[in-house]
């Protein structure tokens, strides 16, 4: 058996396909497909299922995961800490569902470190809550932030025990709606729900589908309410729409008061927002006694304690 063997069987698994998979890992389909049916002989247990729509795991290939991501944990782990990486330097790889806090608390670290390193090689991805967990499951990156309606909570953290990581709640929260302090709802300080379909509104576009909305808003939320609509990809083009799209308006997390202040934005709470969020921190449970992890869950709960103290 073979770490590569391993490896492939945790991508096939996730990807769902050899094809996804070879893809994945810049590998020739024949080589995986080769290196699987080696190791299920060696084993002699059948591990994934054929089918037409694709690989599946069956109930022995269930365990085998488990146990082959904790391998491929520890070897990621080992290699991580015994890297001849000198003391001044600092690598890290940060995957976010978009959180002004959070990415602002990996901000005041990146600096801190900066004050006593000599070498910076920071990567900040910001994606969706199921590309972060991927992402961080496979190694990609160190620690991500992941955003889920508070009723998906169970589930959530069954998956991540499943796939050795750990999730660690921030804070939990309803959301808001964010607009430009000129916007006509901003004189209301609890927004009525009907109002809202007059006026553009403003969507992550790799968001989740519309159950997950109305999870995190309201159970009858509808999404067909809105006709104007605006999917944007990026924090930053979000925020620059905000305040040029005419009397635009979005659904957020907390915002802090000095971001708000600084691009002329105003939230106001919509009592039709009856559902409570949960934002996480999460990484690999190799990775949980790592001074550099630590010190990320670190700084993010403080930035989290001054946001929950705010009244906004």
């Amino acid at each position: 058996m073979k770490i590569q063997q391993l490896e492939y069987v945790i991508a096939v698994a996730r990807e769902g396909s050899i094809t996804k998979a070879a893809k994945k890992l810049y590998q020739a389909q024949p080589n995986i497909s080769i290196a699987l049916k080696e190791l299920e002989a060696s084993l002699g247990i059948q591990i994934f299922n054929r089918s037409p729509n694709g690989m599946i795991l069956t109930p022995e290939g269930e365990e085998f995961l488990a146990r082959a991501q904790t391998i491929v944990d520890e070897m990621q782990s080992l290699e991580r800490d015994y890297a001849q990486t000198p003391e001044n330097e600092l690598k890290l790889k940060v995957a976010a569902a978009r959180s002004t806090y959070a990415t602002s608390a990996m901000g005041h670290l990146i600096s801190e470190y900066s004050e006593k390193t000599n070498k910076l090689e920071v990567h900040v991805m910001e994606t969706s809550t199921a590309k972060v967990m991927e992402d961080i499951c496979a190694g990609k990156f160190d620690i991500g932030f992941i955003r889920i309606p508070s009723t998906y909570a169970d589930m959530i953290e069954s998956r991540l025990k499943a796939r050795n990581l750990v999730g660690r709640t921030i804070m939990e929260f309803p959301l808001q709606i964010v607009m430009n302090m000129n916007h006509p709802l901003a004189e209301y300080d609890d927004i009525p729900y009907e109002e809202l379909s007059k006026y553009p509104e403003i969507i992550h576009g790799d968001d989740e589908p519309e159950m997950v909305r109305r999870a995190s808003i309201n159970q009858d939320y509808d999404d067909k309410r809105s006709t104007k609509r605006i999917f944007i990809y990026d924090r930053g083009t979000q925020i620059s729409m905000l305040k040029t799209v005419k009397n635009a308006y979005m659904w957020v997390s907390p915002m802090s008061q000095s971001s708000l202040r600084y691009n002329d934005l105003v939230v106001r709470k919509c009592s039709y927002e009856n559902n409570l969020n949960r934002d996480m921190i999460i990484y690999r449970k190799a990775s949980e006694n790592s001074t550099l992890i630590t010190d990320c869950v670190r700084t993010v709960y403080e930035y989290a304690d001054k946001i929950e103290g705010l009244e906004i």
